[in-house]
């Protein structure tokens, strides 16, 4: 069950004593790119409250930094062939918000959405796309800073909105709508940013661990949760100091206890065909397990059992209505008086015989064989 204390937005008090007004004329004076950082305060709306780890702080900070770093060299179509087929958009130059998600963070439920307000957010801790334009694409930057920063645009309605995602607990935002504002407002030295903000849930970091494995030659980085649901970290290099920050252990070996790891990497394999986030039930692989290596137990059958026998029926038409026949010419001529018995007897055999064949349990055959 979702936490629902995890749903509500936790903010800090905002300095009004201020006002929210038009600037003095010289602070949206555009002095060139080396003019000094943008201050757009006072403002009425809160501060979203943070989470207080300096460590998982200090993590999504370097988070943002290190998807901006990516992201530029994704531009230039530099890391086509080495970042996750699915992380790219359509034009081969940017990165999928949602994809990259959800394979920084397993188990992360975007559609489990709590309460909805009006904050700002910390650029620092915001997730955005800087793609598309940046500070020198803006004749005027200052001005267009501090109408982006402004608190009206996380009103609905307004000219450019702003709309975010939250997950209060790890402290890290993104934008869903306005996202190539953020890397501009961080390159203008602005430290907040208004946005309509709707809170995430993320699992509790106690019931995260994660192992490290070598799967078909290579090691891998494998997230269960509650013991039971697994899914492999795509980039290690960026979950791990995120997680491990958030409150989860590093990684472990595989533990005894656990279905084999080959057979946990074939399932996830399989998973995989049609599913860009993949996950592996090991109960259920437990449970295949355990029918397959039942399904090599030897045991008596019969014929009718066997799923991969075919009768002959050529043949056995031939054993079994033939060689009667040719048995009761033969009982005729020999014994001329006794035709009705020799028929009778001959009959009754070759029946005996037949349904003994195919019905008796007289052959051996795996389980796993049978019907």
């Amino acid at each position: 069950m979702q936490s629902e204390t995890a749903h509500r937005l936790t903010v800090e008090p905002a300095d009004v004593t201020g006002g929210v007004g038009l600037p003095e004329v010289e602070t949206l004076l555009d002095d060139g790119v080396d003019a000094a950082p943008l201050e757009t305060g006072p403002h009425h709306l809160p501060l979203v409250a943070l989470p207080d780890n300096a460590a998982l702080a200090s993590a999504v900070r370097r988070l943002v930094e290190q998807k901006a770093q990516v992201e530029q060299l994704a531009s230039r179509g530099m890391l086509a062939a080495l970042l996750p087929a699915d992380w790219l958009t359509s034009t081969g130059r940017s990165i999928d918000m949602n994809a990259f998600l959800h394979a920084l963070l397993p188990f992360l439920q975007t559609s489990v959405r709590g309460e909805t307000a009006a904050v700002r957010l910390p650029v620092s801790h915001v997730l955005g796309d800087g793609t598309r334009w940046g500070k020198e694409d803006v004749s005027e930057p200052r001005s267009l800073a501090w109408f982006l920063a402004s608190d009206e645009r996380a009103k609905s309605g307004s000219k450019d909105p702003a709309e975010a995602f939250l997950i209060g607990t790890l402290g890290l935002a993104w934008m869903h709508t306005g996202r190539s504002r953020v890397p501009f407002l961080q390159a203008m030295g602005v430290s907040s940013v208004a946005a309509r903000t709707t809170m995430l849930d993320f699992p509790p970091a106690e019931t995260l661990v994660l192992y490290s494995v070598v799967a078909h030659g290579q090691t891998r980085i494998w997230c269960v949760q509650g013991r039971r649901h697994l899914r492999e970290l795509a980039v290690p290099g960026l979950s791990i100091p995120l997680l491990t920050a958030y409150g989860v252990a590093a990684p472990q070996p595989w533990p005894v206890g656990y279905p084999a790891v080959d057979e946990v990497a074939q399932a996830l394999a399989a998973a995989r065909l049609g599913r860009l986030h993949p996950d592996v039930d090991l109960t259920k692989v437990a449970a295949k397990i355990a029918q397959d290596a039942s399904g090599e137990t030897w045991q008596p059958v019969s014929l009718l059992q066997l799923g991969t026998w075919m009768p002959r029926w050529r043949f056995f038409l031939a054993t079994f209505v033939g060689v009667p026949s040719l048995l009761l010419v033969a009982a005729a001529l020999a014994l001329p008086g006794a035709i009705e018995a020799a028929t009778v007897a001959a009959s009754l055999g070759f029946a005996a015989g037949a349904v003994g064949a195919l019905a008796a349990p007289w052959v051996h055959a795996r389980r796993k064989h049978l019907r």
